[in-house]
């Protein structure tokens, strides 16, 4: 069902709080800082799966602290040095791989798929490297390729053997945008075929080598990851240890595994010319579209671009069976945000954060995401106060972004709780400021429905029919289903 779905990708589990000694920060740091920061990790103190947050501003570590287990069952608590499967933020590195190789002369950004595997079905010849890196190929889902029966992990080479048997894309490439790991398992196949090494002995070579990124490695299956995390699945209370899927040894979209003290050393790498010319560098902290390089916002070599108030922002996000991460660069600010979990990641928590931090570290120049705000006022202080707090924050559009949709995603986050009260108020809220919007009647149908309200639960999953758009007919099916089964 689809609102489980959307429950479980928001999920938040508000847990317990005893702090982690495996910090190193500033000497500057007041009590004030800490207290924030270990606020905004509280959900992995104590006996729990890990967190490892780093600060980078001018090249020096603000802050680099740990929280929670990288091994629970062997009790091994998570330290700056742990290892954690970076899973998409691997995207930035295998862009990098690629990077190097043009500036060898053995690849060009315009070199077409065709080039490279003569035998690649004839759409190949309109795929660029470009259109790879910035996810405008058209190349299918490579879960397609999965058999029903298939126990043995997908490498790489399975996605291109599977495309070499298929004979469209989802759409002309280059005409729009669309993420794609497939196109990124494509490009570790292509570095190994150009470099005449594996994609991880390259990676070795190439970068973690030269950056002394010691820690860093690629995942192999069967070969050992030193200060490995391991991978936990949280719902409700219950924590499951689970580190791999049948995806997770595909090595090109999220292979890397990194400690965040190796992140700072590429953090810092990235503001020089030590890997490839700064000018050429640059490149990959552009939008591509269909008339090249732009200034909008969009997606670059590895990178998601944005900008606020004129200020270039880089980002990027990653969810793996597992693990979770986001990294955040303000090149201009000269500061950094990287934050890596070893367990399942749920919506915008670790980009809200990530956000949070780099709001706090600018002294407020960048905004504090509202749902921290607010999450904390109603954590300290209850929910009517939140609510207060809402309609204050709401039109302080200066330090606060509030969207319905953004909205609506917090009050889910309260569903998966447990703390339906806090919700239904919340959805309250969303239904008065945005009644033309299916999600504070959708929100609080499914409380109903829990509660076994029945009459009211039918009341509000007709307002969500009637409200729905085209794009949010997920809602509307989902919503007549459950009318018809409350009816009989």
């Amino acid at each position: 069902m689809k609102y489980i779905y959307l429950i479980l990708v928001f999920s938040i589990l508000f847990l317990g709080c005893n702090s982690s000694k495996n910090v190193i920060k500033n000497k500057t740091e007041s009590n004030f800082d800490i207290e924030f920061i270990d606020y905004l990790f509280k959900e992995y103190i104590g006996n729990k799966p890990s967190a490892s947050v780093i600060v980078i501003k001018n090249g020096k570590i603000q802050l680099a602290k740990s929280y929670g287990y990288a091994d629970i069952e062997s009790k091994i608590p998570a330290t700056p040095k742990t290892n954690y499967r970076i899973a998409s933020v691997t995207k930035q590195f295998t862009a990098m791989a690629i990077m190097i190789l043009v500036n060898q002369e053995k690849l060009s950004y315009d070199t077409k798929l065709t080039e490279i595997y003569p035998e690649f079905p004839k759409y190949g010849k309109d795929i660029t490297i470009r259109q790879l890196l910035t996810h405008r190929s058209g190349l299918v889902k490579y879960s397609r390729f999965i058999e029903e029966d298939r126990t043995k992990q997908m490498l790489d080479k399975d996605v291109l053997e599977g495309l070499l048997k298929t004979d469209s894309t989802y759409f002309e490439p280059n005409t729009r945008y669309a993420y794609s790991n497939t196109g990124y398992a494509i490009l570790a196949q292509i570095i190994e075929k150009v470099s005449g090494m594996s994609f991880a002995d390259f990676m070795k070579n190439q970068i973690f080598q030269p950056l002394e990124m010691t820690n860093s490695t690629i995942l192999e299956i069967d070969k050992d990851i030193k200060n490995r995390a391991f991978g936990y699945i949280l719902k409700d209370t219950s924590i499951t240890a689970k580190d791999q899927s049948i995806t997770s040894a595909i090595q090109g979209d999220g292979g890397v595994y990194s400690s965040i003290l190796d992140y700072h050393k590429w953090d810092k790498a990235l503001y020089t010319d030590k890997l490839i010319p700064k000018p050429e560098l640059d490149n990959a902290f552009y939008n591509y579209d269909e008339n090249g390089k732009s200034n909008d916002n969009g997606y670059g070599y590895g990178w998601i671009v944005s900008y606020y108030k004129g200020i270039k922002i880089l980002q990027h996000g990653g969810s793996s069976t597992g693990f979770g991460s986001h990294v955040i660069r303000i090149p201009s600010e000269n500061i950094s945000v990287a934050i890596f979990t070893n367990r399942n990641k749920g919506g915008q928590e670790l980009q809200n954060r990530a956000k949070a931090l780099i709001s706090h570290y600018t002294n407020g120049k960048f905004q504090m995401p509202f749902e921290i705000t607010l999450e904390k006022e109603i954590d300290q202080n209850g929910i009517t106060s939140g609510i207060d707090l809402y309609h204050t924050i709401k039109t302080d559009t200066l330090n606060y972004s509030i969207t319905k949709g953004s909205l609506f995603k917090f009050g889910i986050k309260y569903i998966n709780a447990n703390k339906n009260d806090e919700a239904l108020q919340l959805f309250s809220v969303l239904g008065s400021d945005y009644p033309e919007y299916f999600g504070g009647y959708y929100g609080s149908a499914i409380i109903y429905k829990q509660e076994k309200e029945t009459k009211k639960a039918i009341e509000y999953f007709e307002k969500t029919i009637k409200h729905c758009k085209e794009k949010e007919k997920w809602a509307s099916e989902h919503s007549q289903k459950m009318i018809n089964e409350l009816l009989e």
